[in-house]
């Protein structure tokens, strides 16, 4: 029998020969051959580089292949014999956004390192969102004092904890981590990984469902205003009639009351949204996001039109504050109870906590993360103050009418507001695809571990479209979503999982406190009070 066996092994060890000896003499012998890389187009074996970088710039080149080399290792290891476990974990699974997305293309360098200067940068507009166009309403809502309190102490509180992410991260092997969901399951457990996961889904889809509100806002006005232009003689950009407006005095929404066929079909609240499916279905359905990542500085520039807009309306409007007299349209009280409603706001305009780390490995000098990040919230704040303040203080009418999308405030045939809406528009038009990618590839690799087929691909963007379309035909209150989507995400990524991360970093090196973890709670208290309050905020 053991004979018998012998000779078994001997014959297979002939066959094993012979196939190895014939795939030699059958295989190219090339000096240029190369190994094959995992592509998003497809399984390249024979790769002729210098081919490829002459028929492509060297920025394009270099973003397809740090691409591909992502969705190579989550092909490794999905044919692992154990697909969760963290052997291959210096490769970025397919749910976790490349680093290049984050920097505008002309920012990009061949080596993917970046001075402090770009990485200040990139925060401050990855940062610094549309949640901008609810700053005044919701430093309305909450009076003079709390509003300098909570935009001065939510940017401390969030660069603290932001700060205390970069600390964990760098002392527990950061090299081989790349995800910040990753990290919560090393130090927590699995049921963070799964925390996180679930609010950053959530994140997204509020993201989505603001920027779906806006989009139908947008474009509705613009075609309103042109169809107006054309058909009758409205105020044209010449106007000496004020642009700006209380859209509570006022029809908010111009032709509602009307019954021609146009503003039947061009309805804000019913048609628009649905109107909306036909520009972006067929966008959303693209299964790459390396396109739509090019235009990510547009957003840079939407900040800087608003700014100058700002600046615009103030040397024709000029200051329009009262701190005495009640009676006054343009009185400002110290104090308001709604104030809880600029905290949930900056709960998400703050928020940058689940792609910070990604963002700083690519800052070329690693001892500057903390003061960069440091520098970069001062900024955002600074915007905040400037942008939000400005409108504040700049209203002339009865300060209660500043809208949560200012833009509302202005009539149509203003120019600056017409250029503002057109332009927000094309922005956000190439902003929403790339989230509602993140947020389908996301969801689905944490169920099936693969990317999304065509048939997923359609299945969520149903989905994610329907909702979008139900709280633009029902619920249009971009500051309501804005501060319950923050103050409930915050919550968990700004105040609860760098809290928990921290002090289990410390108990591992017996370096835990009590005063560690008084301070800390007394930090998570305040999270949870910020969204417990949102439910007592009035209408």
């Amino acid at each position: 029998m053991d004979q018998q066996q012998q000779d078994v092994q001997e014959r297979r060890g002939e066959e094993r020969e012979t196939d190895y000896l014939i795939s030699s003499n059958t295989r190219p012998q090339s000096q240029n051959r190369r190994p094959y890389y995992y592509s998003p187009y497809g399984l390249v074996e024979d790769v002729n580089t210098s081919t490829a970088i002459n028929s492509n710039s060297m920025d394009t080149w270099s973003e397809r292949a740090n691409y591909s080399r992502y969705l190579f290792y989550s092909r490794l290891r999905r044919e692992t014999l154990d697909p969760g476990n963290e052997l291959l974990l210096v490769g970025i699974p397919p749910h976790v956004v490349p680093p290049g997305f984050y920097y505008p293309p002309f920012l990009k360098t061949s080596d993917g390192k970046q001075n402090s200067i770009v990485t200040i940068f990139t925060v401050w507009n990855t940062m610094t969102g549309t949640s901008m166009l609810s700053m005044p309403w919701a430093m309305e809502r909450a009076g003079l004092i709390p509003a300098v309190v909570l935009l001065i102490g939510m940017a401390a509180i969030s660069f603290y904890t932001a700060y205390r992410i970069l600390e964990v991260f760098e002392n527990n092997e950061s090299s081989k981590i790349q995800d910040f969901a990753v990290l919560c399951k090393r130090l927590l457990g699995r049921w963070s990984q799964i925390l996180a996961l679930i609010f950053s889904v959530l994140t997204l889809l509020g993201a989505t469902i603001v920027y779906w509100v806006l989009m139908s806002n947008f474009l509705y006005h613009t075609v309103d205003f042109l169809h107006s232009a054309i058909t009758s003689d409205s105020p044209s950009f010449s106007s000496n009639a004020s642009e700006i407006y209380c859209p509570d005095n006022v029809t908010m929404i111009q032709g509602a009351d009307e019954t021609d066929t146009f503003h039947k079909i061009w309805d804000l609240h019913r048609t628009v949204p649905l109107l909306l499916i036909l520009i972006l279905g067929p966008i959303i359905c693209v299964r790459s996001p390396t396109f739509f990542s090019k235009f990510n500085s547009l957003g840079t520039l939407s900040i800087v039109y608003i700014m100058v807009f700002m600046f615009v309306k103030l040397g024709k409007h000029g200051l329009n504050i009262s701190l005495s007299d009640i009676n006054s349209p343009s009185y400002i009280p110290l104090y308001k109870p709604n104030f809880p409603a600029l905290g949930g706001l900056l709960g998400l305009s703050y928020f940058i906590h689940n792609c910070i780390t990604t963002i700083m490995r690519n800052n070329r000098n690693q001892r500057n993360n903390k003061r960069d990040l440091g520098i970069s919230f001062l900024f955002v704040a600074l915007t905040y103050f400037l942008i939000g303040g400005l409108f504040y203080i700049i209203f002339p009418l009865d300060k209660a009418c500043i809208q949560d999308n200012f833009l509302n405030n202005f009539r149509s045939f203003d120019a600056w507001t017409f250029a503002a809406r057109i332009f927000l528009f094309f922005q956000i038009l190439t902003v929403y695809p790339l989230l509602v990618y993140i947020l389908r590839v996301q969801l689905v690799y944490s169920i099936t571990k693969q990317e999304p087929t065509i048939l997923q691909t359609l299945g969520s963007n149903v989905v994610v479209v329907g909702i979008c379309i139900s709280f633009a035909i029902w619920l249009p209150q971009i500051g309501t979503i804005i501060r319950f989507t923050g103050a409930a995400c915050g919550l968990v990524y700004s105040f609860f999982l760098p809290v928990a991360l921290y002090l289990v970093w410390q108990r591992n090196l017996n370096s835990l406190s009590k005063k560690n973890i008084v301070l800390h709670g007394i930090l998570f208290s305040l999270g949870l009070a910020n969204f417990i309050a949102q439910f007592l905020v009035s209408p």
